[in-house]
Formats: C-alpha cells, structure tokens, sequence
C-alpha cells in the first residue's frame, strides 16, 4: 500500500482559514466585552420594575472588575460600583422607556442637556501633577496677547440684557496654554458672589468692553453651582458647571411652562 504524507490528506489552507475565524469571533468577543466596563448594566424600567433582579446587559456579560492603578496614586475599578444620582423628574407617559420631564428647575437638577455625569471630585493633574486648571491670579508668568481683548473688567451681561457682574479673573489651562472659564464678580442683584462661565458660552465684545451670554438669564446667573475652593476646580464640578450653561440654551422658561402644561 502507497504511502501517503499528513500534508496530502489534510487541508492546511483550510486550517488557516478557521483558526483565523475562530481568533477574529474571539477578538470581537473580548472587545465587546471590555468596552461594557463604562455605562453598564443599563438604566431600565425592567430594572426597576423588578426590583433589581434583571439587569440589561446584553451579549456578551459583563467583564470580571479590573484594578487600575492611577497615574498620581489612588486606584480605580471599572466597571465601577453603581453609583446613582437623584433625579427630580417625572416620566412623560406611563409607558416604559418614557423620556422624562423635570419637575423642578432642570439646571439645578441636572436634567436633559443640563445632565452631567459623576466624576471624580478631585481637580485635573497635568503628568508632573500640578492643576491643569489655575487662575491667572495664581500665574503670574501668564499674560494675554496684546492684540487680544482682555476679558478682565469688561461687564457680563445676560441673555435677557441685564448685567449680572463683571469678569474677574480668567483660568487657564495651563497644558495646553488656553482660557477655559471666566471667573465672573456677580453684583449684588444676582447673588454678590463669585461664579465660573465657560468661555464657550462667551461672546466678546472688546469694543464695546462687555461680555454676552445668550445662555442664561440674570435669575439662572444666580444659581450657577458654586465651587467649593477659590483656587481650583475638580472634574466633577466642570461637568456640572458646562451642563449648567449648556442646559440654559435649551430649558428657558417658556420651554418648561409649555412642557409641563
């Protein structure tokens, strides 16, 4: 009997062609797992409808938690315990998945695009682990172009043409050399306080030494959320301070008597 070779009976191409399918199917597999660390289990009405016991999760599970160990001390694990925030709305039809409407002042509350998430409450480090985010106060060595309109001392006004205060103070990013807030010295009608106003929402008005906020009404200029240090800024409260501004745009006052007539 002829004598054959292992290669002559078996298709190696063929080997190839599967051991590549099975090595891609686990590929997608462990990537569609691993970006379930983030945002999982998924807010639901089964959820709470049972009490907890079904979690919307999909195919594949949910990976085993993970230590990471972070840049400047400190540790995290993702994905992250459960961490929920109060809502103050309502649901718009009794039917599930009904978006929801706020039953309060939705800026305050964090509702629709005035939402934000919870960060870590601990400010933005640059790598050697200074404040990403400073006043100018703190920085002396920064200036503004001179061809550039300086903000400081030019008067606030807001969206219904009223002035609220005047710009005190600018922050910086100090990585990437940029203003990111202004630090705004309410007057005494809008609370008498310090405030922070991204300056995405800034309009200015060099010429006329004025900057507009077409965001926010003087009343909303009152309650923008407060930081708890004069001198730094946690990632917390910048994602709660930029869906404040964002959020004004969008929740004004005819916007939530008509919504919730």
């Amino acid at each position: 009997m002829p004598g054959y070779g292992f290669t002559e009976q078996f298709d190696i191409p063929l080997l190839l062609v599967y051991l590549f399918f099975f090595f891609f199917l686990g590929l997608v597999f462990h990537l569609r797992q691993e970006d379930k660390r983030e945002g999982y289990p998924l807010e639901s009405d089964r959820t709470d409808r049972t009490g907890g016991r079904v979690q919307v999760v999909g195919f594949p599970p949910l990976p085993k938690p993970k230590v990471f160990k972070l840049m400047h001390g400190g540790e995290t694990i993702v994905p992250r315990p459960h961490r929920d925030r109060e809502l103050n709305a309502f649901p718009a039809y009794e039917f599930p998945g009904a978006p929801i409407m706020p039953a309060g002042d939705p800026l305050v509350d964090g509702i629709g695009p005035a939402s934000y998430a919870l960060k870590a409450d601990t400010p933005d480090l640059t790598v050697d682990g200074s404040l990403k985010l400073v006043p100018m106060r703190n920085q002396p060595h920064y200036y503004i172009e001179e061809t550039d309109p300086n903000p400081i001392g030019m008067t606030v006004v807001s969206r219904d043409g009223l002035v609220v205060g005047t710009v005190a103070d600018l922050w910086l990013n100090s990585h990437e050399y940029h203003v990111r807030y202004l630090e705004v010295e309410l007057n005494a009608e809008t609370g008498g306080r310090r405030a922070m106003a991204p300056l995405a929402f800034a309009a200015i008005k060099g010429w006329r030494g004025e900057v507009h906020f077409s965001s926010l009404t003087r009343a909303q200029f009152s309650r923008i959320p407060p930081l708890a240090s004069e001198n730094q800024i946690t990632m917390r409260e910048e994602d709660r301070i930029n869906g404040y501004f964002a959020g004004g745009a969008f929740f004004d006052g005819a916007t939530i008597k008509d919504a919730l007539s």
